[in-house]
């Protein structure tokens, strides 16, 4: 039964020019950003270098295209939660024989087939120079697995925001907020005497860096799963209360 809600919300995902649009722009930004990279670093002598190409290539696009699948996120999952409140929709898959759980990690999984592609784009065009020069495949491995748990979590966040309303609109809103605030609240710790505060922790872009420079750290992995899960169950018990109600 997951598998047949994913596929349907993959095949209603497609049908709509919303991925399509999202996956060109993000393309043609991150095209521009590459030509950009590879312009800079060849200006650059041998001692005026302080890193790689690929670290370079992996700090600005997969660094961009996080951003992208933080904005994509939200208006991805607004209609699969949202958009089916207010449709009536959802009443009618929720009086079906299955399970809460299993509707929420179908469209869950439906949500990451549509935003993998996004996650892939950087790796294809730093892939594009490896006849050309040495890339360290290593660190574009590390740095797209950083990306994908990114929008793993950043999928969770949409898809809870989709639950608490059905003005998709608002949803949109709501997600947007949500992933501002892990993305800022790592400022905070400017007002921490602490090297290592619970703000900074809480700042998703903290622990995607340690991914683009190709460390693969247990607690960067704890981080991003935990986050993901917590989300899920927060919209499955919002899921929960509204069956009841």
């Amino acid at each position: 039964m997951i598998a047949v809600i994913a596929s349907r919300e993959v095949r209603s995902g497609l049908v709509t020019p919303l991925p399509w649009v999202l996956l060109g722009v993000g393309q043609v930004v991150l095209a521009w950003i590459f030509l950009q990279v590879i312009e800079d670093f060849s200006g650059l002598g041998a001692e005026e270098r302080v890193a790689s190409l690929t670290q370079e290539m992996t700090m600005n696009l997969f660094g961009f295209a996080a951003v992208i699948a933080m904005l994509a996120a939200p208006l991805l999952a607004m209609r699969m939660l949202s958009g089916e409140f207010r449709d009536g929709s959802f009443d009618l898959l929720d009086a079906a024989p299955v399970r809460l759980g299993q509707i929420l990690v179908g469209k869950f999984v439906g949500l990451m087939v549509l935003l993998t592609p996004l996650c892939l784009l950087p790796a294809a065009n730093i892939l594009l120079l490896a006849g050309a020069t040495e890339i360290d495949g290593g660190q574009v491995a590390a740095a797209t697995l950083g990306l994908w748990l990114a929008a793993l979590m950043f999928g969770a966040i949409g898809l809870h925001a989709s639950s608490l309303t059905a003005q998709p609109g608002a949803a949109v809103l709501v997600a947007f907020g949500l992933l501002l605030f892990f993305s800022i609240v790592g400022r905070a710790d400017a007002l921490s005497t602490q090297s290592l505060s619970l703000f900074g922790w809480m700042s998703w872009n903290e622990h995607l860096f340690w991914f683009l420079l190709g460390a693969v750290r247990l607690g960067d992995l704890a981080y991003f799963i935990l986050f993901t899960g917590f989300f899920l169950a927060l919209t499955h018990r919002r899921l929960a209360n509204r069956r009841l109600q």
